[in-house]
């Protein structure tokens, strides 16, 4: 069992053979290497991710996870490579999305599985908005800084890609 941040938060992962355990929750996980980078298919969902070549491969390396940066560190034995995609899961506040004022952007690919929030409400930094599942985990979207929601720009089972804007907060 190894404790892995990445992105900011922090998760236990154990990989057993075909299967990654994030936090109690297990993944079917395949890996198919592609030369410059390998892609991870992880409870169903393929993922692009780059890896420093093997020799240089160490907790606070750089990855890319779907042309994304990442700083990817650990403390305990991994035992296998797929770890690094299949802990990625939500619960930091949103990133702002630069093109829209206020706007929170999905940070990962998904279905909308919540809204928590209606036009007109006031929320705290903080405060989730929105659940989103990706990867069968459940990621909670958090508004970046305290407002009220101007829109909500997303309904429950719809599927939208990463950047994709939300909600706006303002």
């Amino acid at each position: 069992m190894a404790k892995v941040t990445i992105g900011g938060r922090s998760y236990d992962v154990e990989v057993k053979g075909d299967k990654v355990v994030v936090d109690g929750h297990e993944f079917p996980v395949t890996v198919k290497d592609d030369g410059a980078y390998k892609t991870v298919n992880a409870g169903g969902v393929n993922y692009r991710v780059q890896l420093p070549p093997s020799g240089e491969r160490a907790s606070g390396m750089d990855v890319l996870v779907d042309y994304r940066p990442f700083t990817f560190e650990y403390e305990g034995r991994l035992g296998g490579g797929a770890a690094a995609r299949a802990s990625r899961a939500g619960g930091a506040p949103a990133a702002p999305r630069a093109g829209v004022k206020g706007g929170i952007a999905a940070q990962i690919a998904g279905r909308i599985i919540s809204v928590k929030v209606k036009a007109g409400d006031a929320v705290n930094q903080g405060d989730v908005l929105l659940l989103l599942e990706a990867m069968k985990m459940e990621n909670e979207i958090k508004a970046a800084a305290s407002g009220v929601v101007k829109e909500v720009l997303v309904t429950e089972g719809q599927r939208v890609t990463e950047g994709d804007t939300l909600v706006v907060v303002e």
